[in-house]
């Protein structure tokens, strides 16, 4: 049997739990700053380095979660193609390692990928794997994690797991990529 004493122990302490679980839950998710390198070899600063106005991440933290991120590529290279302001990437997220271990991984992601045209996309990052998913609020490995990220790395959409029709829809009717494919007005002299 639980005294008064406990019961008016958790009336104080539960206002403060809940209000630290909205302050957190509101809180808009951004990219953390990381440093790594394209399997093309270039440097890429993130989020600054993103390219786009807006950008698709493609993050797996598995390497069998490889064919989950295939799913997405029809649709993120067609978005590519027709937005010049939209970019795609694709980013396995591995727990920081040794200078050795990144070598022998990035080696092999290129030997997968055969194509030295997407190596430019594809960016291996290397950080504590917790403290990065926490930050973009993805709630766990289980499968991958899909964010339109503008250029400051702000977090304008999210999705996980394979590409579906409606997550297809959801992405195209998206008003970022609306905006973002807009041309400038040409200036009337």
């Amino acid at each position: 049997m639980r005294s008064a004493a406990q019961y008016a122990l958790c009336l104080t302490l539960l206002p403060g739990c809940v209000a630290a679980q909205t302050d957190r839950a509101a809180k808009p998710a951004v990219f953390p700053d990381v440093v790594s390198y394209s399997l093309d070899k270039a440097r890429v600063d993130l989020p600054s380095g993103f390219e786009g106005k807006v950008n698709l991440l493609l993050l797996s933290f598995e390497p069998e979660q490889q064919k989950d991120i295939e799913t997405w590529y029809p649709a993120a290279q067609a978005l590519q193609h027709t937005n010049f302001a939209f970019r795609w990437y694709r980013l396995p997220v591995e727990a920081r390692e040794n200078f050795i271990f990144r070598w022998w991984d990035n080696s092999s992601l290129r030997s997968d990928e055969t194509d030295p045209e997407m190596w430019h996309w594809i960016v291996p990052i290397y950080v504590n794997k917790d403290d990065f998913r926490r930050s973009l609020q993805i709630p766990n490995e289980h499968e991958i994690a899909v964010l339109l990220v503008d250029k400051e790395g702000h977090v304008l959409w999210r999705s996980s797991g394979v590409m579906t029709p409606q997550k297809r829809a959801a992405l195209d009717a998206l008003p970022e990529l609306q905006l973002a494919a807009q041309k400038p007005a040409s200036a009337s002299h």
